[in-house]
């Protein structure tokens, strides 16, 4: 039962002209809590290339509620974990947390396609050996409070 929980400072050139979060930088933070939530079980992108080759999780679908603003300044924290875990695809939950205020509430779907392209230039989903699943372990039910 895994949740990490990744800090990050909103500064100034994340915001946009009225002195908000500019919300694709919300979407890179959740990418990079996902990567610290693998690498805190030691499953970092290193560890998942030495075992399984290139690593690959891309995405295929999220999601996204915008419940408070967060300005310059602001100290966030996003707790993330695995809330399904599929054959070949995982659902990682983000709640973001600016003080004691849920400011974003989101999921990321990804597939599992270690190993590189195909013939054909495509990344192929394969299956997510259980080692990860077993590692990883779910978000628990109403994980993610500060």
């Amino acid at each position: 039962m895994t949740v990490h929980a990744h800090e990050v400072t909103v500064e100034w050139g994340d915001c946009d002209p009225a002195g908000l979060v500019f919300y694709p930088n919300y979407y890179r933070w959740m990418d990079e809590a996902t990567y610290h939530l693998f690498d805190s079980v030691g499953l970092g992108w290193e560890d998942l290339r030495a075992k399984w080759g290139p690593p690959g999780l891309p995405l295929i679908s999220t999601h996204a509620e915008y419940r408070a603003p967060s300005l310059f300044r602001d100290k966030l924290r996003i707790f993330a974990g695995v809330s399904t875990w599929g054959t070949k695809s995982l659902t990682v939950s983000h709640k973001i947390w600016n003080g004691d205020t849920l400011a974003v509430d989101a999921w990321e779907k990804r597939v599992w396609s270690i190993g590189g392209p195909d013939d054909d230039g495509r990344l192929n989903p394969a299956p997510i050996p259980q080692e990860v699943k077993d590692l990883v372990g779910l978000m628990p039910e109403g994980a993610g409070e500060p």
